[in-house]
């Protein structure tokens, strides 16, 4: 059997980094967001039951956090597989309290679609996960 070489994975070296360094920045600023400004985010983004600021902040210190954990991925490709494979792990489990929670969305069609998005997010943390070890073991 060929080994497996860097050319079987569908994205190189230098384009992973600037996905992940994508995916960093996004939940950084997430997480920042979150943070700063929990009104804010739960008037745009979470409004899912009873508004309460406080816990909005603590899940947004772990965004920020797997966001740093990310960046710092960008230049360390061992944390790499790992830290997206929580990611893939992160998202489903987003998306099934969302699906559990559907009724509980500011409309049906944005439950459907907060559940379908964070399902699909999960799926690419998944492909990206595999991608990533593809790459490290060359």
């Amino acid at each position: 059997m060929e080994a497996r070489t860097r050319s079987d994975a569908p994205l190189d070296e230098r384009t992973m980094r600037v996905v992940v360094a994508a995916l960093a920045v996004f939940h950084v600023g997430e997480g920042l967001w979150m943070v700063f400004s929990p009104d804010s985010f739960f008037d745009v983004i979470g409004q899912y039951g009873l508004e309460n600021t406080h816990y909005v902040g603590d899940v947004g210190a772990f965004v920020l956090a797997y966001g740093i954990a990310l960046l710092i991925a960008v230049g360390r490709p061992s944390w790499r597989t790992p830290l997206l494979a929580v990611g893939a792990l992160w998202y489903a489990f987003h998306a099934l309290n969302h699906l559990l929670d559907i009724d509980e969305a500011r409309s049906n069609a944005r439950g459907i679609a907060d559940t379908v998005l964070l399902a699909l997010g999960s799926a690419a943390l998944a492909w990206l996960a595999a991608v990533s070890n593809r790459l490290e073991r060359g």
